[in-house]
């Protein structure tokens, strides 16, 4: 029971973590100075707490180095497309896309390239979910009619996080080539994308400082710590659950319980009130994840 608690609480931290991004959105905007700002600060913070967390022992190998710096790449390419689908909609739909797209990509994948085994139930799982983005992208009228664009970010979203997804499971079951524990691969990965935002904000310095001198840093520092930490801490319970429970009881319940509790966060904190088309589709994905049980 205590490591369902466990996940529970990992479930709840996430969608304090979306949270934060949304505050930050709201606070700093979504230019590219301020969505790189976001994620160099973000990286090194989640480099430093996992240090700390690992023991202060830093560790490197040639192969996770490579397979870090893809997965910061891709993670910090939806954070920036997140960033703006958190201006221009509801944190419901952004978690939808999002949590959906880390479960479903790495099965389809693991079918395709891994030899892993195929099940029905899953597959109707698969499907569930797939209908409920669907479901909750549907324009209701003219007031709450979404633009393609609005709809390619969602996808481009979906695609990413499931390719960082396949990324670090890749790393994980990677036997031919020496690899680091799972808290110096996310140190790594803070590492690479400290490093590859910190250069983009020196070009974007240097052509146009006052857009990076413009952003407000004493504010949005503190919110940004707190995303690392409270990001760290619900990794870390997820590491906990994953030592002790399937990964396919984890993994459904993670993605179905933060698509519920940030639902609720949108709406309590952002007044962001779900339409009958969202809770469809939530619901529709929390039964999909349940086919993965």
């Amino acid at each position: 029971m205590q490591y369902y608690l466990l996940v529970l609480a990992a479930t709840l931290l996430l969608a304090v973590d979306f949270s934060l991004n949304k505050v930050y959105q709201k606070r700093a905007g979504v230019s590219p100075a301020a969505s790189f700002g976001f994620n160099a600060i973000l990286g090194l913070f989640t480099a430093i707490v996992f240090f700390v967390i690992n023991g202060f022992r830093f560790e490197f190998t040639t192969f996770s180095a490579i397979m870090a710096v893809a997965m910061a790449v891709t993670n910090l390419l939806y954070s920036v497309i997140g960033l703006k689908m958190l201006s221009a909609g509801k944190m419901a739909i952004y978690t939808l896309f999002l949590m959906t797209g880390g479960m479903t990509l790495p099965y389809i994948w693991g079918l395709l390239f891994w030899d892993e085994p195929f099940s029905v139930l899953r597959t109707i799982g698969i499907i569930l979910i797939l209908g409920g983005v669907v479901c909750s992208n549907i324009s209701g009228g003219k007031s709450e009619k979404k633009s393609n664009k609005y709809v390619i970010l969602g996808v481009l979203v979906f695609v990413l996080n499931g390719c960082v997804s396949i990324f670090s499971k890749a790393h994980q079951i990677e036997e031919k080539f020496v690899t680091v524990s799972s808290q110096g691969f996310i140190i790594l990965s803070g590492l690479a994308k400290f490093i590859f935002c910190a250069v983009v904000l020196l070009f974007l310095f240097k052509k146009d400082e006052n857009s990076v001198k413009a952003l407000p840093f004493k504010r949005i520092v503190l919110i940004i710590a707190g995303s690392a930490l409270i990001g760290g801490v619900s990794y870390l319970f997820q590491l906990v659950g994953a030592e002790n429970l399937p990964a396919t009881v984890l993994y459904p319940l993670v993605t179905g319980g933060s698509i519920v509790f940030s639902t609720l966060a949108g709406w309590i904190l952002f007044r962001e009130k779900p339409n009958a088309r969202i809770w469809i589709g939530v619901a529709l994905c929390v039964a999909g994840t349940f086919f993965f049980l």
